[in-house]
């Protein structure tokens, strides 16, 4: 008999006696909350373990709490919920001696990583537990502990990983691409930076970090662009009096505007000095950082970097800032659709995008819960929170990946991987503007209509300068090629 099955045999005996303990124990059992659900006689008992009513983290393990519960309403055979708040001055361990007396066959919980790590370096629990978040360090976790958490580190490998798949082998020059890192002067933002670098490494892509400060941020643009001198600004012709000669003034003026597009359209697609833009800080922020950075460049951040509904006219207006930025995300927060979160849940849905996280942070740790109470060491599924996957055999730690996504202009879509490694700009389109650059460095000139009005077909590519809110551009390819410069924008 091995080491596991033992532990497993001596675990289950512990727990038959230390139930038949709690029926003893009145008192104790009374301050225990009432479960909710109408469970069947003897069916599983969970305890959630919550923090102290004066904690900090008092409303996130509420906002957590309600999805355990909801997730309990909707099983076809609800278990027993025992709410079980700390008490002043309790350690972890006494905590999960209550839940163990309470007659508890697993408990969720504890949420702060302090007392995570303090029960992960125990040797022996007294009942199998899910923890809500990662010891600090690698450590040997007892044999009945399984972690679980909305970790923005693990987010951060996820978006690395989509995002280096998205480079080019190689650029013009036939080296590896650049990438930066930009992050502000934060606890979290630094960690989530470190885990980029720390990625990058690994994938052998050379990159530059740089910490964001108010004199950067004061710039139109945060890189430095690079000149060609073989180019040179398009030769305008000189306007002639539009009283005097109104066809001719016309007819200049549009030629002129058309060289003047053109030449825009070479600069703003042109090879950007790094490839990907990582960025590790808020919303806010990122909207400002996006639209100083190339139009080729691609940019890649951790749900840190969702704007929230955008229904919502302050969210709405961010996500002009920061189209085609890539995220990962938990899908119950991109499936922002009331009705079906009420049909679904009986209840309605949570109004920030905090709560609503936490709620599928609830959910997904409830069906954990209700597996590994069943001893069972291998466990995946799709859940709310993203793909999780467990093997206990190789760590205790449970493995998620959120839903990949798309920021677009008014909406946030969930997007596969692969949807969101394509280019910006399709290949075709970029050697067009390049024939394009080439033939006016030659001194051909594209022929002008010879209509006073200006054209349909014109494709208007603007600069993009850094504002308070950036209007949306967004051009499409026509069915067929033309020396103008197209961009299918995803």
């Amino acid at each position: 008999m091995n080491t596991r099955l033992i532990v497993r045999y001596v675990s289950s005996a512990i727990l038959a006696s230390l139930s038949l303990c709690a029926t003893a124990q009145v008192p104790f059992a009374a301050t225990a909350q009432a479960p909710f659900g109408a469970a069947a006689q003897n069916s599983l008992t969970i305890a959630l373990l919550l923090p102290t009513s004066d904690s900090a983290f008092a409303q996130v393990a509420q906002a957590m709490s309600n999805g355990v519960i909801a997730a309990n309403s909707t099983n076809s055979k609800p278990a027993k919920i025992l709410l079980l708040p700390r008490k002043q001055g309790q350690s972890a361990l006494s905590h999960l001696q209550d839940a163990a007396l309470s007659g508890a066959a697993v408990a969720i919980g504890p949420i702060t990583r302090d007392d995570v790590d303090q029960i992960a370096q125990l040797d022996f629990l007294p009942l199998p537990v899910v923890s809500l978040n990662l010891p600090y360090s690698d450590v040997v976790a007892p044999e009945l502990m399984m972690s679980y958490s909305l970790s923005q580190e693990e987010e951060a490998r996820d978006i690395v990983r989509i995002a280096v798949g998205a480079l080019p082998e190689v650029d013009s020059r036939g080296e590896t691409p650049k990438v930066a890192i930009f992050e502000t002067k934060a606890p979290l933002e630094t960690r989530i930076g470190n885990i980029f670098a720390e990625e990058l490494e690994k994938a052998q892509v050379p990159f530059e970090r740089i910490v964001l400060t108010p004199e950067l941020l004061a710039q139109q643009k945060l890189y430095e662009e690079q000149i060609d001198p073989n180019e040179d600004m398009p030769e305008l012709e000189e306007l002639p009096d539009p009283v005097e000669d109104p066809y001719g003034y016309q007819r200049i003026r549009l030629k002129n505007k058309r060289l003047m597009q053109e030449y825009k359209a070479q600069q703003a697609f042109k090879e950007p000095p790094f490839y990907a833009a990582f960025l590790a800080m808020d919303a806010r922020t990122a909207a400002l950082v996006r639209p100083r950075l190339p139009r080729l460049t691609r940019v890649w951040g951790t749900s840190l970097l969702n704007p929230g509904d955008p229904t919502q006219s302050t969210a709405a207006s961010l996500t002009y800032d920061m189209q085609n930025v890539g995220i990962v995300e938990a899908p119950l927060v991109l499936h922002n659709n009331k009705e079906d979160f009420l049909e679904r849940f009986s209840m309605e849905m949570p109004t920030t995008l905090l709560e609503r996280r936490l709620f599928a942070f609830g959910v997904d740790a409830y069906r954990l819960a209700d597996q590994w109470a069943h001893w069972n060491t291998s466990i995946q599924f799709l859940g709310m929170t993203g793909h999780l996957s467990f093997n206990h055999d190789v760590s205790p730690i449970v493995e998620r990946h959120a839903q990949s996504a798309v920021i677009l202009s008014n909406q946030i879509k969930a997007r596969s991987v692969e949807h969101l490694q394509k280019p910006l700009v399709s290949p075709e389109i970029l050697e067009e503007i390049r024939k394009a650059a080439q033939a006016q460095r030659q001194g051909q000139e594209t022929e002008v209509t010879e209509q006073p009005q200006e054209a349909s077909t014109e494709v208007a590519i603007t600069t993009s300068e850094p504002t308070a809110q950036t209007a949306p551009v967004e051009t499409k390819p026509q069915e067929q090629a033309s020396d103008k410069p197209q961009g299918s924008v995803q």
